[in-house]
């Protein structure tokens, strides 16, 4: 089972994707910022302090000199010191020259000393120890022009790191605050400008599927939606305008078909009545004519005035079917007991055709429908599979199934079936599928009746073949019995 997406949350988790790249980049490009900032303030500290050192002790490097010029920048400096070092270079060699504190020289930092003097470029080195951080800023001396030594700058950074992480949290903060605000905006801006036109897109599309279509979509905004919501209301209009035109040919064409019927109904009346002498005389002629050629041709006669009778008969019959004045005596009935009368009735004719019936459709199966017209139903398909099926013989099969709300018989043969073409005509008036299968007795109006006496029944009837020599098989649906129905 496939898992449902909406749309809109499909663009929701792309947004919140990108929205969160983009701010949380943006945030630790500040932190970052902010981290060099925040290490350019002690920087520009031992810059100051370095300026001072160089100014108080220029014309004497005594230890007292630089003592004092020390003292005087830890006083007038607002950034805790740990230590200061002052060295001096000669040779390619590193000299201490003074130190605040000489537990905390290091002679590991000699390496970045020197790489400043050299490079004439401020240094920077971290540093924890104990829970303690550390900044070390290395500033060169530069005397007439010269860089002759380095201070090395220990500042206490504990304090400030504090500080920064505050703003740092603060900013995470935010951007998180910000990145949720954007959402929901978002949401809100997808869901009135997207979510719901496409929503009553769906609706609408819905309502006209049920066959009203006039629902409009009400969608002004100046865009590709309001644009698609007035090609759908046009649509809509074309629609039903060829609704009531096509539903204005239908009664036209019903009219027509009804005045067919009529015209039908009356030619054959009209034609049946001096029909009816000749078919009773002719078998008495028959009868009783000895020249055996006059003999021959009176049994043409009757032949073919037999014909005519079956065709006028079926042919009011039809067009009875057609109207609302037939009518049908619907009852409770065993299926499996009607189609064995059926087919005792059938059996010289099968008997005859070299055909075996089987009767599968269950004894407990109860359908309601007018007897005398099933029976009919049940004649006209056996004896259509007759007609279809090779003279070496064959076998018919029918049987039943029960559905949700009505019965499904099928009748199968072992003819020669249908193609598609055959299939889609098989209902048609004065269709034969094959007219070189069977003599020229059949009119062609079997089937027509058979599926007009199932759409009386409230039923669906249809025909299924796997193709030419592979038999086929019709399919007719019947109601169950009514509710409370004694069985």
């Amino acid at each position: 089972m496939k898992t449902y997406f909406s749309l809109s949350l499909k663009l929701t988790i792309i947004v919140v994707a990108v929205s969160a790249a983009v701010i949380f980049s943006l945030t630790l490009y500040n932190i970052s910022e902010q981290s060099i900032d925040f290490e350019n303030i002690y920087v520009d500290k031992a810059k100051d302090s370095s300026a001072v050192l160089d100014l108080l002790w220029s014309d004497s490097h005594s230890n007292n000199t630089i003592a004092n010029a020390i003292e005087s920048v830890k006083e007038k400096n607002n950034i805790s010191i740990e230590y200061i070092h002052v060295f001096t270079t000669n040779n390619d060699s590193l000299t201490l020259l003074f130190s605040t504190n000489l537990t905390k020289y290091n002679t590991v930092h000699g390496k970045y000393i020197f790489h400043s003097i050299n490079t004439s470029q401020v240094g920077k080195i971290k540093s924890s120890q104990n829970a303690i951080d550390n900044l070390q800023v290395i500033i060169p001396i530069n005397s007439s022009e010269n860089i002759t030594g380095a201070y090395e700058f220990s500042f206490f950074t504990n304090e400030a790191y504090q500080v920064f992480q505050q703003r740092t949290t603060n900013l995470m903060l935010i951007s998180i605050i910000s990145l949720f605000i954007l959402i929901f905006s978002f949401l809100y801006l997808l869901r009135h400008f997207l979510v719901k036109p496409i929503i009553q897109f769906r609706d609408t599309a819905k309502i006209f599927g049920q066959g009203n279509l006039d629902t409009k979509i009400n969608i002004a905004t100046r865009d590709e939606l309001g644009e698609l919501a007035s090609a759908f209301n046009s649509m809509a209009e074309d629609l039903k305008k060829s609704r009531e035109k096509l539903e204005e040919y239908n009664k036209i064409l019903e009219r027509l078909i009804d005045q067919k019927d009529a015209f039908i109904g009356q030619l054959g009346h009209d034609l049946k009545n001096p029909l009816q002498p000749l078919v009773g005389l002719l078998p008495i002629l028959i009868q009783q004519e000895e020249n055996p050629k006059m003999k021959k041709h009176l049994k043409v006669m009757n032949e073919n005035a037999q014909y005519m009778k079956e065709l006028i008969l079926k042919t009011l019959q039809l067009a009875k079917l057609r109207t609302e004045k037939i009518s049908f005596d619907f009852k409770d009935i065993q299926l499996h007991d009607l189609v064995e009368r059926v087919i005792t009735s059938q059996l010289p004719f099968l008997e005859e055709n070299n055909i075996k019936i089987t009767n599968l459709v269950e004894q407990s199966t109860q359908v309601n429908a007018d007897p005398l017209r099933l029976e009919e139903v049940f004649k006209n398909l056996i004896t259509n599979a007759v007609k279809y099926t090779p003279d070496s013989g064959g076998k018919i099969t029918i049987s039943s199934e029960q559905l949700n709300n009505s019965i499904q018989v099928s009748i199968a043969d072992s003819g020669i079936g249908m193609t598609k073409d055959q299939l889609s005509r098989i209902f048609d008036e004065f269709y034969r599928a094959d007219s070189s299968t069977h003599g020229e007795d059949s009119v062609g109006l079997g089937l027509s009746i058979t599926k007009r006496i199932i759409e009386k029944h409230k039923g669906q009837i249809w025909a299924e073949s796997k193709g030419p020599n592979m038999g086929s098989t019709f399919y007719f649906t019947l109601p169950k019995e009514k509710s409370g129905a004694s069985k």
